[in-house]
């Protein structure tokens, strides 16, 4: 059946709207996700001294859906996160909202601007218990309590959710995470697994909302405002070529899948029509790779970090967790490619070039007069050594707007495909529960999908060309930007970058 999305925040399938208590013959939500700032700066950066409003400003922000929550309903703006599993909102009372907590991040208490949860105002909230609380590697935390309620989404009722609600919360945005129940707070912080409980995704197949634990994202361009999210199936025009099925990978040494971690297989380099190898004997290839929309950045090992800089002439400073560049890097041809076993995601340049936030010019300012020239751009690339305690790569939405991503926690499984930028009428296949996940849904319409890999963590992977990185050229000198920056740029105590504030 060939359906179609209604323009607005947030919309269904129309041939499948879930009226009440009824089930739609296509089980599969339809969502469109917004891209928003996580804080206000685009006013503060008009007024700044770096003026380079022509270029992608991806760091600072984050896609978000709208729902609401309780009877009667109270509107939220939810931030979508693979990289967590619970669904937890700031409340009216919290330390953030409340301007009790003080953050220079989150430039006047702006997370309360998404939206508050009021469990007294909701006829249909339940009190749980008090346990809830989850933290992020580098953004914070939040703890509160544990509710049930209705969640609407566009039409569709997601009955008595488990909720968090964060009475205390360093975080700016209400968070949704959609990666595996083991990913809950109540797991990886509070360690208590026997309080595992169904978050949203399984919530919606419980109450037969979708037949099985499966999504898929389209985060579209870098320049556009909306993608999709699909609850249950896959949109076949999102894509180019055959979705490729990768199997996950436990994230450390105890040998759980718990986490969205993928075997990613090289990383390269390509230009003027020739490709280079960004990998070195330091690390062994395949590497695990979690893919998190929760992040705008990606993070390499710092051999691989070292060579991009290098081939780039990025500039690095101490303190700095992302290099700078010049923001005409972001007109050229140049992509750092991504290979996973059967499909490799190439990365243009215009992805990774961001405009400096509020909170980048502030740590600008401490440099020399002068030493940072005009048209001078973040990297949204970071050193693997300064990224909060990660042991492995993380890919978020620099590499995620680029592919688009299948992601089955049945299976433990993803399929990947690059992104097709330009698609037509929407093409909608539900994906069946069962072994056969994403293979059986594509099967079913006569459209087909690569095998799984097998390929283990540290086995041995085909690798490009290993051509010593050399430097690309952008359209606007960035060879004496370099030079200008090497020479007065100083910076101490500096913890971290605007573009990593929102890294988790």
């Amino acid at each position: 059946m060939r359906t179609r999305f209604v323009v607005g925040a947030v919309c269904l399938l129309m041939a499948d709207v879930v009226v009440g208590d009824q089930i739609p013959a296509k089980r599969v939500i339809g969502l469109n996700i917004e891209r928003k700032r996580a804080s206000p700066e685009t006013a503060l950066l008009r007024r700044s001294s770096i003026d380079a409003p022509q270029y992608n400003t991806n760091n600072g922000y984050i896609y978000t859906t709208n729902v609401t929550i309780g009877n009667p309903p109270q509107p939220i703006v939810m931030q979508i996160d693979t990289g967590s599993a619970d669904f937890w909102v700031n409340t009216p009372s919290s330390s953030l909202c409340s301007g009790s907590f003080t953050d220079p991040a989150a430039v006047g208490a702006v997370g309360c601007a998404f939206g508050t949860y009021s469990t007294n105002e909701s006829s249909s909230s339940h009190y749980l218990s008090s346990n809830f609380i989850v933290s992020y590697a580098v953004s914070g935390m939040a703890s509160g309590d544990f509710v049930t309620d209705d969640m609407t989404v566009g039409g569709v009722i997601v009955k008595a959710l488990q909720l968090g609600v964060g009475y205390n919360s360093t975080v700016i945005p209400n968070l949704w995470g959609i990666s595996f129940p083991a990913a809950e707070g109540v797991v990886t912080v509070a360690a208590q697994p026997q309080s595992q409980y169904n978050n949203s995704v399984q919530q919606m197949v419980s109450q037969g909302l979708i037949q099985s634990p499966t999504y898929s994202l389209w985060l579209n361009d870098a320049y556009a405002s909306q993608g999709s999210l699909l609850f249950g199936g896959i949109d076949t025009s999102k894509y180019q070529g055959q979705l490729q099925v990768l199997p996950l990978v436990p994230s450390d040494a105890r040998g759980v899948i718990d986490q969205l971690y993928v075997n990613m297989t090289s990383i390269s380099l390509s230009t003027g029509g020739s490709n280079m190898s960004l990998t070195s004997n330091t690390t062994a290839f395949p590497q695990r790779a979690l893919l998190d929309t929760g992040t705008p950045i990606i993070t390499v090992p710092s051999d691989i970090y070292n060579n991009v800089v290098q081939a780039l002439q990025l500039i690095t400073a101490p303190g700095l967790p992302v290099a700078l560049c010049d923001c005409g890097l972001a007109n050229s041809s140049a992509t750092i490619n991504f290979g996973f076993a059967g499909v490799s995601i190439a990365v243009p340049m215009r992805s990774f070039v961001s405009t400096p936030t509020v909170i980048d010019l502030a740590l600008f300012a401490k440099a020399p007069p002068g030493s940072i020239p005009q048209g001078t751009c973040i990297f949204a690339m970071a050193n693997l050594a300064s990224a909060g305690g990660f042991a492995n790569i993380l890919l978020g939405d620099s590499l995620l707007r680029e592919a688009y991503v299948v992601y089955d926690l049945a299976n433990k499984q993803v399929a990947m495909a690059p992104t097709n930028f330009h698609p037509s009428a929407s093409t909608v296949v539900e994906i069946p529960a069962g072994p056969g996940g994403v293979a059986a849904a594509l099967q079913s319409v006569g459209v087909g999908s690569a095998s799984p890999s097998s390929i283990a963590a540290g086995s041995t992977a085909s690798s490009t060309s290993s051509t010593a990185p050399t430097a690309v050229q952008t359209t606007s000198g960035a060879s004496t930007v370099g030079r200008r920056l090497r020479q007065g740029l100083v910076y101490s105590g500096v913890a971290a970058m605007g573009v990593f504030a929102f890294v988790r």
